[in-house]
């Protein structure tokens, strides 16, 4: 079995039999590591796709692999890596060519030190679309930072961000955010009131889920006396009906 950084080297490659065979090598590798039991092995190998990842050319004033190289070793981070490899991967996230698959691999880790990155991403990085896609990860994601920073992007100066938010608030139990997210519904435009409603039937629904029933009810009064679109306003009726 090659090391990671003979894989590492081979993803570098222009050819792409050798690329294609370092890519299956490498999921094989993180497929073996992350199985139950395997933790040592695991530690091992995210230690060494980190230091790969973040690995300088001779001079030192640039990475020593590709963007492509450096994506697929962030891939099987994602899948072995824990709060000791996010510091490589935050270092990818600043480099334009290789970050949206630093941003997934964050996405896939479930430690406190990946929501803590793709929270600063959220509130921090260039480019709607990539903000969007830590949003997204931070609405499938838990914790007190994690609501304020979805909180702070819904009054980002930016419609897209404001409502991506408001999706991912959707997400959490929370009934302060509702008020954001109300006010969202009653700016101009059709597309952005139909989200903003959307997202806050789906809070209703999470809330009541989580016995927050009172909260739940007063959204679900507010969308049904509203001038919101027809579907909506029957889920909030049916809403109701549930709660009883």
């Amino acid at each position: 079995m090659p090391s990671v950084q003979e894989l590492a080297d081979q993803l570098n490659s222009n050819d792409q039999p050798t690329v294609y065979r370092a890519k299956r090598a490498l999921a094989d590798m993180a497929a073996t590591a992350g199985a139950p039991g395997e933790a040592g092995e695991r530690a091992e190998l995210a230690a060494a796709l980190a230091k790969a990842e973040t690995a300088k050319n001779e001079k030192g004033d640039a990475p020593k692999y590709s963007a492509k190289a450096r994506g697929e070793l962030a891939r099987a981070l994602g899948e072995v890596g824990g709060d000791r490899e996010v510091p490589g991967l935050k270092e990818t996230l600043n480099d334009f060519d290789a970050r949206e698959m630093a941003r997934v691999a964050l996405d896939r880790m479930t430690c406190q030190a990946a929501t803590d990155a793709l929270a600063d991403a959220a509130l921090n990085a260039v480019g709607v679309e990539f903000r969007i896609g830590a949003i997204n990860a931070l609405g499938r994601r838990s914790g007190s930072q994690v609501v304020d920073v979805l909180k702070a992007c819904a009054g980002d100066g930016d419609p897209e961000i404001r409502l991506a938010a408001a999706e991912a608030l959707a997400g959490h139990s929370d009934a302060t955010a509702d008020p954001l997210i109300a006010a969202l519904a009653q700016q101009p435009g059709p597309r952005a009131q139909l989200r903003a409603t959307k997202a806050r039937v789906r809070l209703a629904a999470r809330l009541a889920g989580a016995g927050q029933k009172e909260a739940a009810k007063r959204i679900y009064e507010a969308i049904a006396q509203s001038d919101a679109a027809a579907a909506q306003k029957k889920a909030a009726t049916i809403g109701l009906a549930q709660l009883g």
